[in-house]
């Protein structure tokens, strides 16, 4: 008798959960037709800071600098660093730079931090004090961009807008890449398709720092990582939050893919674990009605979940997680496909059918665990 009734509850959440599941997918996938990108022409060139915090980034940090340094806008722009205590050769790899280029490469040494601050806020709030920049371009020590990066950003400054998420993504070679890094690079598109069509519809999901531009006068007017200083995570969503509270249209995703940035994906299971805690942990600091949306769907995958382990008790069970899971996976494919081709990564589709059954699973433990603060920093 116990077990008929929760049967009927598993079924009947798993169905409700599921089915706003997949409406969502779809408007997501009906909004990214109309995404377009910008074209702001703004005479002068508005002043351009790029920022970058940097702790022990020895090993790749030459390769991001030299992208970096390579930028094509016609404007004034400069590049700080933040050297965030770092132990290894970063120092001296930044004194470098400095010294080859003297005029618009700077070099900001951080020896503290404050107890309890989140060590890459403070870096960005110290370099926004000191930079000249208008627009604020911000990525990673271990990231690439384009020389196009910074004219591309630029462009998607139209009037009104203050913020603009770039896209990120980590690069595969077909027949090379381990399954776990292609695996990677499609659940990153995911988050990125989620994040396009979320501003897209002024309900700003995600974004990513190791690609997001703002104006510097947004920063200051709602007083920077204020309030969230002390959160480990967040440098950029919970920014953006900060703008979706007030002004959700004031935001646009760039698709440009002049504007493209690569980022290394995470070698191991456990570095890509701690990763995807440290971005759940600062989910319940959206707003309200974003983070509904977020409950919404961490319940139908904790239901997903919750079915398939009891599947094997109960034909039922399995009958309605089997024609759900079909219809999520039908919705996502044809979501990702669009995301696939918006963002020239077509050869990854392959790699969709294996995500489709870990991401649930996957994505319900790291929420878990996020919010309950355990996962390591840098």
């Amino acid at each position: 008798m116990i077990f008929d009734v929760v049967t009927y509850i598993v079924i009947a959440l798993l169905g409700i959960t599921g089915l706003y599941y997949v409406g969502l997918v779809f408007r997501f996938f009906f909004v990214l037709g109309k995404v377009r990108g910008g074209n702001s022409d703004v005479t002068p060139a508005p002043k351009v800071s790029i920022l970058i915090a940097a702790r022990n980034e020895a090993e790749g940090i030459r390769a991001c600098l030299d992208s970096v340094m390579a930028q094509d806008y016609t404007g004034f722009w400069e590049v700080w660093v933040a050297d965030d205590r770092s132990d290894d050769e970063t120092p001296k790899i930044l004194a470098e730079y400095a010294e080859r280029y003297p005029e618009n490469f700077h070099v900001l040494t951080i020896t503290e931090i404050p107890e309890g601050v989140s060590p890459k806020k403070h870096a960005l709030s110290r370099m926004i004090e000191v930079c000249d920049g208008d627009i604020l371009c911000l990525t990673d020590a271990d990231c690439i961009v384009k020389p196009t990066w910074i004219a591309g950003i630029v462009r998607e400054f139209e009037p009104g807008i203050e913020l603009v998420a770039g896209h990120s993504y980590i690069p595969t070679e077909p027949g090379k890449s381990n399954a776990l890094i292609c695996m990677q690079a499609v659940e990153t598109m995911i988050y990125r398709v989620a994040g396009t069509a979320g501003i897209a519809m002024h309900l700003p999901l995600t974004s990513t720092g190791n690609n997001l531009a703002y104006r510097k006068t947004f920063f200051k007017n709602v007083n920077g990582f204020d309030k969230v200083i002390k959160l480990q995570s967040g440098d950029d969503d919970l920014l953006m939050q900060k703008l979706a509270a007030e002004r959700p249209w004031a935001m646009r995703y760039c698709i440009t893919e002049e504007t493209f940035v690569t980022t290394e994906g995470k070698d191991t299971l456990k570095g890509l674990w701690e990763q995807r805690k440290r971005w759940a942990s600062t989910t319940i600091h959206y707003t309200p009605k974003i983070v509904a949306v977020l409950s919404s769907i961490f319940l139908f995958f904790t239901m997903l979940c919750v079915a398939f382990l009891l599947s094997p008790f109960s034909f039922k069970i399995f009958m309605a997680w089997a024609v759900i899971f079909a219809l999520k996976c039908i919705g996502d494919f044809v979501l990702i496909i669009r995301g696939l081709k918006l963002f020239k990564q077509p050869h990854l589709l392959k790699w969709c059918i294996p995500v489709e059954f870990v991401i649930a699973p996957f994505t319900v433990m790291a929420v878990i665990f996020g919010l309950l603060g355990r996962f390591k920093w840098k």
